[in-house]
Protein backbone atom coordinates (compact mmCIF):
# COMPACT_ATOMS: atom_id res chain seq x y z
CA UNK A 1 0.00 0.00 0.00
CA UNK A 2 1.46 3.37 -1.02
CA UNK A 3 1.55 6.51 1.19
CA UNK A 4 -1.01 8.07 -1.16
CA UNK A 5 -3.39 5.15 -0.51
CA UNK A 6 -3.03 5.60 3.22
CA UNK A 7 -4.08 9.25 3.01
CA UNK A 8 -7.45 8.19 1.57
CA UNK A 9 -8.34 5.78 4.39
CA UNK A 10 -9.25 8.27 7.14
CA UNK A 11 -13.01 7.94 6.63
CA UNK A 12 -12.99 4.15 6.49
CA UNK A 13 -10.81 3.95 9.61
CA UNK A 14 -13.09 6.35 11.50
CA UNK A 15 -16.11 4.08 10.92
CA UNK A 16 -14.19 0.81 11.55
CA UNK A 17 -14.43 -0.33 7.93
CA UNK A 18 -10.83 -1.58 7.50
CA UNK A 19 -9.70 -5.18 7.83
CA UNK A 20 -7.11 -6.08 10.47
CA UNK A 21 -4.05 -5.73 8.22
CA UNK A 22 -5.24 -2.40 6.83
CA UNK A 23 -6.04 -1.14 10.31
CA UNK A 24 -2.57 -2.00 11.65
CA UNK A 25 -0.84 -0.36 8.71
CA UNK A 26 -2.99 2.75 8.91
CA UNK A 27 -2.46 3.10 12.66
CA UNK A 28 1.30 3.07 12.07
CA UNK A 29 0.74 5.79 9.48
CA UNK A 30 -1.24 7.87 12.01
CA UNK A 31 1.79 8.10 14.28
CA UNK A 32 3.71 10.03 11.60
CA UNK A 33 0.90 11.93 9.85
CA UNK A 34 -0.73 14.67 11.98
CA UNK A 35 -3.03 15.64 9.09
CA UNK A 36 -4.63 12.19 8.91
CA UNK A 37 -4.88 11.99 12.70
CA UNK A 38 -6.70 15.30 12.80
CA UNK A 39 -9.09 14.24 10.04
CA UNK A 40 -9.92 10.99 11.82
CA UNK A 41 -10.75 12.94 15.00
CA UNK A 42 -13.04 15.28 13.02
CA UNK A 43 -14.86 12.39 11.34
CA UNK A 44 -15.42 10.61 14.67
CA UNK A 45 -16.66 13.77 16.39
CA UNK A 46 -19.11 14.40 13.58
CA UNK A 47 -20.35 10.82 13.67
CA UNK A 48 -20.95 11.11 17.41
CA UNK A 49 -22.92 14.34 17.03
CA UNK A 50 -25.03 12.94 14.20
CA UNK A 51 -25.75 9.70 16.02
CA UNK A 52 -26.96 11.53 19.13
CA UNK A 53 -29.23 13.82 17.13
CA UNK A 54 -31.55 11.25 15.53
CA UNK A 55 -32.05 7.54 16.03
CA UNK A 56 -34.03 5.64 13.40
CA UNK A 57 -34.20 2.01 12.34
CA UNK A 58 -32.36 1.68 9.01
CA UNK A 59 -34.38 0.55 6.01
CA UNK A 60 -33.58 -2.92 4.66
CA UNK A 61 -32.16 -1.49 1.42
CA UNK A 62 -30.03 1.17 3.13
CA UNK A 63 -26.71 -0.66 2.73
CA UNK A 64 -27.29 -1.08 -1.00
CA UNK A 65 -28.22 2.60 -1.41
CA UNK A 66 -25.10 3.74 0.41
CA UNK A 67 -22.77 1.48 -1.53
CA UNK A 68 -24.38 2.45 -4.84
CA UNK A 69 -23.98 6.12 -3.99
CA UNK A 70 -20.42 6.25 -2.74
CA UNK A 71 -18.86 4.63 -5.78
CA UNK A 72 -19.54 7.83 -7.72
CA UNK A 73 -17.67 10.06 -5.25
CA UNK A 74 -13.95 9.64 -4.69
CA UNK A 75 -12.80 10.40 -1.16
CA UNK A 76 -10.07 13.01 -1.26
CA UNK A 77 -6.91 12.60 0.82
CA UNK A 78 -6.28 14.97 3.73
CA UNK A 79 -4.20 18.03 3.04
CA UNK A 80 -0.55 17.50 3.86
CA UNK A 81 1.04 20.97 3.43
CA UNK A 82 4.59 19.72 2.83
CA UNK A 83 3.58 17.44 -0.06
CA UNK A 84 0.42 18.74 -1.71
CA UNK A 85 0.53 21.72 -4.13
CA UNK A 86 -0.87 25.00 -2.89
CA UNK A 87 -4.32 25.84 -4.24
CA UNK A 88 -6.76 28.66 -3.59
CA UNK A 89 -8.45 28.80 -0.20
CA UNK A 90 -11.94 28.44 -1.66
CA UNK A 91 -10.96 25.35 -3.66
CA UNK A 92 -9.35 23.71 -0.64
CA UNK A 93 -12.46 24.30 1.44
CA UNK A 94 -14.77 22.95 -1.26
CA UNK A 95 -12.73 19.75 -1.68
CA UNK A 96 -12.48 19.13 2.06
CA UNK A 97 -16.21 19.83 2.49
CA UNK A 98 -17.16 17.13 -0.04
CA UNK A 99 -14.99 14.48 1.60
CA UNK A 100 -16.16 15.53 5.06
CA UNK A 101 -19.85 15.18 4.22
CA UNK A 102 -19.33 11.75 2.68
CA UNK A 103 -17.46 10.38 5.69
CA UNK A 104 -19.99 11.89 8.10
CA UNK A 105 -22.84 10.14 6.28
CA UNK A 106 -21.05 6.79 6.37
CA UNK A 107 -20.16 7.17 10.04
CA UNK A 108 -23.80 7.74 10.97
CA UNK A 109 -25.06 4.82 8.88
CA UNK A 110 -26.15 2.50 11.68
CA UNK A 111 -27.87 5.10 13.84
CA UNK A 112 -29.36 7.47 11.31
CA UNK A 113 -30.62 5.22 8.55
CA UNK A 114 -32.02 7.22 5.65
CA UNK A 115 -31.39 10.51 7.45
CA UNK A 116 -27.62 10.32 6.74
CA UNK A 117 -28.21 9.63 3.06
CA UNK A 118 -30.64 12.57 2.83
CA UNK A 119 -28.13 14.92 4.45
CA UNK A 120 -25.39 13.83 2.05
CA UNK A 121 -27.65 14.24 -0.98
CA UNK A 122 -28.77 17.69 0.25
CA UNK A 123 -25.14 18.76 0.55
CA UNK A 124 -24.38 17.55 -2.99
CA UNK A 125 -27.43 19.37 -4.38
CA UNK A 126 -26.41 22.58 -2.61
CA UNK A 127 -22.88 22.30 -4.01
CA UNK A 128 -24.23 21.84 -7.54
CA UNK A 129 -26.63 24.80 -7.11
CA UNK A 130 -23.81 27.09 -6.03
CA UNK A 131 -21.68 26.01 -8.98
CA UNK A 132 -24.58 26.54 -11.40
CA UNK A 133 -25.31 30.03 -10.04
CA UNK A 134 -21.64 31.01 -10.36
CA UNK A 135 -21.62 29.90 -14.00
CA UNK A 136 -24.82 31.86 -14.66
CA UNK A 137 -23.39 35.01 -13.05
CA UNK A 138 -20.24 34.68 -15.13
CA UNK A 139 -22.30 34.47 -18.34
CA UNK A 140 -24.29 37.58 -17.36
CA UNK A 141 -21.10 39.50 -16.62
CA UNK A 142 -19.70 38.43 -19.99
CA UNK A 143 -22.72 39.91 -21.80
CA UNK A 144 -22.49 43.18 -19.88
CA UNK A 145 -18.77 43.47 -20.66
CA UNK A 146 -18.95 42.30 -24.29
CA UNK A 147 -17.38 44.78 -26.77
CA UNK A 148 -20.47 44.62 -29.00
CA UNK A 149 -23.03 44.93 -26.16
CA UNK A 150 -25.87 47.39 -26.73
CA UNK A 151 -28.83 48.16 -24.49
CA UNK A 152 -32.28 49.69 -24.44
CA UNK A 153 -34.81 50.49 -21.71
CA UNK A 154 -38.49 51.43 -21.45
CA UNK A 155 -41.18 51.94 -18.78
CA UNK A 156 -43.45 48.99 -17.96
CA UNK A 157 -47.23 49.32 -18.04
CA UNK A 158 -48.42 49.26 -14.42
CA UNK A 159 -45.10 50.44 -13.02
CA UNK A 160 -41.43 49.63 -13.23
CA UNK A 161 -38.71 49.66 -15.85
CA UNK A 162 -37.34 47.08 -18.27
CA UNK A 163 -33.78 47.07 -19.63
CA UNK A 164 -32.24 44.67 -22.13
CA UNK A 165 -28.54 44.19 -22.96
CA UNK A 166 -27.68 42.34 -26.17
CA UNK A 167 -24.45 40.75 -27.41
CA UNK A 168 -24.79 39.27 -30.89
CA UNK A 169 -21.23 37.96 -30.71
CA UNK A 170 -22.09 35.89 -27.61
CA UNK A 171 -25.62 35.16 -28.90
CA UNK A 172 -27.04 36.13 -25.50
CA UNK A 173 -29.31 38.74 -23.95
CA UNK A 174 -29.83 39.88 -20.37
CA UNK A 175 -33.25 41.21 -19.38
CA UNK A 176 -33.44 43.30 -16.20
CA UNK A 177 -36.74 44.31 -14.56
CA UNK A 178 -36.99 46.77 -11.66
CA UNK A 179 -39.84 48.29 -9.68
CA UNK A 180 -42.47 45.81 -10.85
CA UNK A 181 -45.61 45.45 -8.72
CA UNK A 182 -46.22 42.15 -6.91
CA UNK A 183 -48.58 39.92 -8.88
CA UNK A 184 -51.68 38.29 -7.30
CA UNK A 185 -52.66 34.61 -7.33
CA UNK A 186 -49.11 33.34 -7.90
CA UNK A 187 -49.03 34.77 -11.43
CA UNK A 188 -45.60 35.37 -12.94
CA UNK A 189 -43.77 37.67 -15.32
CA UNK A 190 -42.50 35.88 -18.43
CA UNK A 191 -39.96 37.05 -21.02
CA UNK A 192 -40.21 36.52 -24.76
CA UNK A 193 -38.13 37.05 -27.89
CA UNK A 194 -40.03 39.00 -30.53
CA UNK A 195 -39.44 37.17 -33.83
CA UNK A 196 -41.13 39.64 -36.22
CA UNK A 197 -44.38 39.49 -34.26
CA UNK A 198 -44.09 35.87 -33.11
CA UNK A 199 -43.33 35.62 -29.39
CA UNK A 200 -40.81 32.94 -28.37
CA UNK A 201 -40.49 32.18 -24.64
CA UNK A 202 -37.14 32.86 -22.94
CA UNK A 203 -38.31 31.97 -19.43
CA UNK A 204 -40.06 33.10 -16.27
CA UNK A 205 -38.59 36.16 -14.59
CA UNK A 206 -37.75 35.59 -10.93
CA UNK A 207 -38.18 38.71 -8.77
CA UNK A 208 -34.91 40.53 -8.17
CA UNK A 209 -32.92 38.51 -10.73
CA UNK A 210 -31.72 39.01 -14.28
CA UNK A 211 -33.12 36.78 -17.01
CA UNK A 212 -30.32 35.37 -19.18
CA UNK A 213 -31.33 34.08 -22.62
CA UNK A 214 -29.48 32.70 -25.63
CA UNK A 215 -30.35 31.71 -29.23
CA UNK A 216 -31.24 35.21 -30.44
CA UNK A 217 -31.63 33.97 -34.03
CA UNK A 218 -34.00 36.32 -35.91
CA UNK A 219 -35.37 38.11 -32.83
CA UNK A 220 -35.67 41.86 -33.17
CA UNK A 221 -36.51 42.55 -29.53
CA UNK A 222 -37.98 41.25 -26.29
CA UNK A 223 -41.31 41.53 -24.50
CA UNK A 224 -42.76 40.73 -21.09
CA UNK A 225 -46.23 39.39 -20.26
CA UNK A 226 -48.10 38.34 -17.11
CA UNK A 227 -48.82 34.62 -17.12
CA UNK A 228 -50.34 31.85 -14.94
CA UNK A 229 -48.08 30.06 -12.44
CA UNK A 230 -45.24 28.27 -14.19
CA UNK A 231 -45.50 30.33 -17.38
CA UNK A 232 -47.16 29.69 -20.73
CA UNK A 233 -46.22 28.22 -24.11
CA UNK A 234 -47.79 31.25 -25.82
CA UNK A 235 -48.55 34.73 -24.43
CA UNK A 236 -51.97 34.81 -22.79
CA UNK A 237 -52.31 38.58 -23.02
CA UNK A 238 -50.77 41.75 -24.41
CA UNK A 239 -47.16 42.50 -23.45
CA UNK A 240 -46.71 44.98 -20.61
CA UNK A 241 -43.51 46.14 -22.30
CA UNK A 242 -41.81 45.68 -25.68
CA UNK A 243 -38.18 46.54 -26.32
CA UNK A 244 -36.52 46.61 -29.74
CA UNK A 245 -32.88 45.61 -29.91
CA UNK A 246 -30.70 48.64 -30.73
CA UNK A 247 -28.54 48.56 -33.82
CA UNK A 248 -25.15 46.93 -33.16
CA UNK A 249 -22.03 48.99 -32.61
CA UNK A 250 -20.06 49.97 -35.67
Amino acid sequence: MTPADLHTMTGAYAVHALDEDEQREFERHLTVCPACAQEVREFRETAARLASAVAETPAAELRRRVLDGIVTVRQLPPEVPVRLPVVGTARRRARRFTAFVLAACLAALGALGGVAIDQYQDARRAERAVSSERERSARIEAVLAAPDAVQASAPVAGGGTARVIVSRALDRTVLLMSGLPTLPNARVYQGWYNDNGHMRSIGVIRPGTALLASAIDRASGVGVTVEPPGGSAEPSGEPIVLLDFPAGRA
